[in-house]
């Protein structure tokens, strides 16, 4: 998940009318595709208004076009089994051919997928993915151990031996992706001369419940120089606390985001990095895999894509610049 990642909370229907705009805005032209089945496909992101996702639904159209394929996008509100489970439920109803979706929970999410299985619809999970993800034609998500050990590299190359406390902030409890960036971000950071790894608090996905975490920090440890933030809900409860307490010039932050107000926060130097990760190519490879399940070829029952990191030093070269998360889709 992102997971992240700002995710301004909007109305069910609203959700779908921008997200399906943002499909619109991808472009409909098949004509350079190859001619194919055709199939429907339903794709439901972690969450509405979110760029990251908004560049997995560009990928996902971006397979669809080349076989006529359609793509119908609903997204949950927020960022929680809750609000996801009566959409899955909704699709499940319509009978596509696949659902391709980012479960909310690792948990929560197996039983009204399992139903939909039961139904011969194929499934794909892309982003996160279930505790049990047998029933699912193919995975495919950032490896996100690996992207957490790359934030904790670049934490101590920021830190450049200064010693001191470091905390990670998470979401919650069950996402897999952002489980997964902490975990490597733990074994990483361990590693850093002077380093005192705090371990990991959740925010359950509230900016202000981030800020509280990060102020209470502050408070007990005089020495904090790093704050490793999982997903744009906490970076922006990182960055108001620091504020607040007058120490942004001395603890550091590394994020998870590359949506644009991520992106902001390297321009004015409020965040020191953002690891990027590659929706768009998430996309591509589960919508691929999909129309392989539902053609008879071959699947790959697991892919993974990597990450990079962004600074105010890399930030406008093209290799950074092709993987900022957008609702616009590349040109085809």
């Amino acid at each position: 998940m992102r997971l992240s990642r700002r995710r301004r909370a909007i109305g069910g229907a609203a959700a779908a009318v921008v997200l399906a705009l943002t499909m619109a805005a991808c472009g409909d032209d098949t004509s350079d595709g190859a001619a194919g089945d055709s199939f429907d496909i339903a794709f439901i992101p972690g969450v509405a208004n979110d760029a990251y996702y908004g560049s997995v639904a560009c990928g996902i159209k971006a397979v669809a076009d080349k076989s006529g394929s359609t793509v119908d996008v609903q997204a949950p509100k927020s960022f929680s089994p809750t609000d996801q489970i009566p959409i899955l439920q909704a699709v499940i109803a319509k009978k596509p051919d696949v659902i391709i979706i980012a479960p909310t929970d690792s948990k929560a999410l197996y039983a009204p997928l399992k139903q939909a299985t039961s139904q011969g619809i194929k499934v794909v999970l892309v982003d996160t993915t279930l505790e049990d993800p047998s029933l699912a034609e193919a995975e495919v998500s950032s490896d996100n151990v690996e992207a957490g050990r790359v934030a904790a590299e670049k934490m101590a190359e920021l830190l450049g031996g200064r010693p001191g406390s470091v905390l990670t902030v998470n979401l919650s409890a069950g996402v897999t992706t952002t489980d997964d960036r902490e975990k490597g971000f733990a074994e990483g950071i361990k590693a850093a001369p002077g380093v005192t790894y705090l371990g990991q608090q959740f925010s359950n996905n509230s900016v202000q419940t981030a800020a509280s975490i990060v102020s209470a920090t502050l408070s007990a440890n005089a020495d904090l120089v790093g704050i490793f933030s999982t997903a744009a809900f906490n970076t922006e409860g990182a960055v108001a606390a620091l504020k607040s307490a007058n120490a942004a010039d001395r603890v550091t932050i590394v994020g998870f985001n590359a949506n644009p107000p991520g992106v902001k926060q390297i321009e004015d130097g409020t965040v020191a990095a953002q690891v990027v990760l590659k929706p768009y190519d998430e996309g591509v490879a589960a919508a691929e895999q999909a129309v392989n399940a539902l053609t008879g070829k071959p699947v790959t029952k697991q892919i993974s894509t990597g990450a990079l990191v962004a600074t105010k030093d890399n930030l406008q070269t093209p290799e950074v610049q092709k993987y900022l998360y957008s609702f616009d889709c590349p040109a085809s």
